[in-house]
């Protein structure tokens, strides 16, 4: 069996070399949080206790975790055990995937020894549990099941996942026990050497499997620690956070939007100059009359849909950007007119929670057919909605989205400083 999988996350050309181009499949292992009133070395088995207030906040952010880096599993089946079982609906809720629960995926069962610590049953039964740590593959403790009763109703399984279509998605959301037992199966281990492997709790597990053997990605990773999910950035923000953007055109407000939005689960608000602009609107050929006309029009819509979004919103413009607007067209000839408007639009921006500022000249100025290709006309008005931003943003709301054109890298800094981390 071959591990010949990079820490760059690329297969080196041995390991490609075998592998077919299609048909392998992706496994994925989520092993569940803490659990409750158990969150020492107790021996836990077949006990359904559910996980503790900690756990869950662990499962809330390995599923949204797992719903914005990894494509919907073809299948997601889960312990029935409800430690498993509650995770498992969490990444079902996140990405959309029916979920299957099946007993054969619970935790070894540890029989007379369940609920009891292992300091207890060392003090009592020395003997016994030296004899079970020696044998750990095939003992038993009384009344329960060994590792390899487990490995055998887990085969079962495994082989009904088998049968099915190769290049799928398969996730299972399980325990330490069940893990061990299929990295020992796929790697070519015997289940005496299973303790080498020591998955964390709430951790994620992945392997890709073809013909030619099984390529271990991760082992017990946990990377929801190191970048804030947007559970943690919605809670930080409190109940209807509304959050705007703003920026040139070709900073990527839309993409990263968009996203935001699905990850927090609020509307994205469209900004209403690119509908126009594609069914056909020539800026060209409007008098400075219909200029004014348009940046109304633009402004009543988006007021009355931040407006109408009580539960929070995500804007594709922020009401900086309409007073950057007035400035970039030469709309400043009526002083009256232009100070009513400024004012209007910069005393909006107290309405948002945070303002998402994003870089210009990061990300290369597409011809789209719809957008000026100006890179320099792009630059004025970003420099002047900058300028506004700078002076009449609410104090601690302005963020700035750091200058870089990789859209996980972008969402993970927003997170990051949406929920109060640097």
């Amino acid at each position: 069996m071959s591990a010949g999988h990079s820490v760059s996350g690329e297969f080196d050309a041995a390991t490609r070399a075998i592998m077919p181009a299609q048909g392998s499949l992706a496994l994925h292992l989520l092993r569940h949080g803490e659990v409750q009133r158990f969150t020492g070395r107790v021996v836990r088995g077949h006990l359904d206790e559910p996980v503790s207030a900690a756990g869950a906040e662990q499962h809330q952010r390995l599923s949204a975790w797992w719903a914005r880096h990894h494509a919907r599993p073809d299948l997601l089946v889960s312990s029935d055990l409800v430690r498993c079982a509650d995770l498992a609906r969490r990444v079902s809720a996140a990405c959309g995937a029916p979920l299957r629960l099946d007993a054969r995926l619970r935790e070894q069962s540890m029989g007379a020894w369940e609920g009891r610590t292992w300091e207890q049953l060392t003090r009592e039964d020395p003997a016994g549990v030296t004899a079970w740590w020696d044998g750990y593959a095939t003992a038993r403790a009384p009344g329960g099941e060994s590792l390899a009763d487990l490995a055998a109703r887990v085969e079962e399984l495994w082989r009904e996942l088998l049968a099915g279509d190769p290049g799928r998605r398969v996730v299972l959301v399980t325990h330490i026990g069940v893990i061990r037992a299929l990295l020992c199966r796929l790697l070519g281990l015997p289940l005496g050497e299973a303790l080498r492997f020591a998955p964390a709790a709430a951790s994620h597990t992945a392997l890709e499997l073809a013909a030619a053997g099984a390529v271990l990605l991760a082992c017990g990773e946990r990377p929801w620690l190191r970048v804030p999910d947007a559970h943690e950035a919605a809670q930080a923000l409190g109940p209807a956070p509304r959050l705007a953007l703003s920026g040139s055109a070709g900073t990527g407000k839309t993409t990263l939007g968009r996203r935001l939005a699905a990850d927090l689960g609020l509307p994205f608000l469209e900004e209403g100059m690119r509908r126009r602009l594609v069914e056909g609107l020539d800026l060209h050929r409007h008098t400075t009359r219909d200029l004014v006309r348009l940046m109304h029009e633009l402004w009543d819509e988006q007021v009355a849909a931040e407006d109408a979004a009580r539960d929070g919103f995500v804007a594709d413009r922020s009401s900086a950007d309409f007073a950057a607007f007035w400035i970039h067209y030469g709309l400043l000839h009526d002083r009256e007119a232009t100070e009513e408007w400024l004012g209007r639009a910069l005393a909006r921006l107290l309405r948002y929670d945070r303002i998402l500022l994003l870089p210009w000249g990061v990300l290369p100025l597409a011809d789209d057919g719809v957008r000026s290709t100006n890179r320099w006309s792009q630059f004025q008005f970003q420099a002047t909605v900058e300028g506004l931003l700078a002076r009449h943003a609410p104090r601690g709301r302005l963020l700035r989205v750091p200058p870089t054109d990789d859209l996980a890298g972008r969402l993970a800094a927003v997170h990051a400083r949406l929920a109060g981390r640097p």
